[in-house]
């Protein structure tokens, strides 16, 4: 997975949640993966998410975000 700096994580994670939540909704994914041809830093969302979706809610917290990317 690629890695990127911590305040560009943050600032890429503020981009997916569109709805200002603290917290990625698969919608929110969804719809950023459509206008991202499907990846995020080039690792594919349905993969990220398995990954990062730690606690198996079905969101990605900021925390989450950091510790699949930062």
């Amino acid at each position: 997975m690629g890695k990127m700096a911590e305040a560009e994580a943050e600032a890429v994670f503020a981009e997916i949640d569109a709805d200002g939540s603290g917290e990625i909704q698969l919608r929110e994914l969804r719809d950023y993966g459509k206008a991202n041809g499907g990846t995020v830093d080039g690792v594919k969302l349905a993969d990220f998410v398995r990954e990062a979706d730690t606690n198996g809610d079905r969101r990605i917290t900021l925390t989450e975000f950091k510790s699949g990317f930062a």
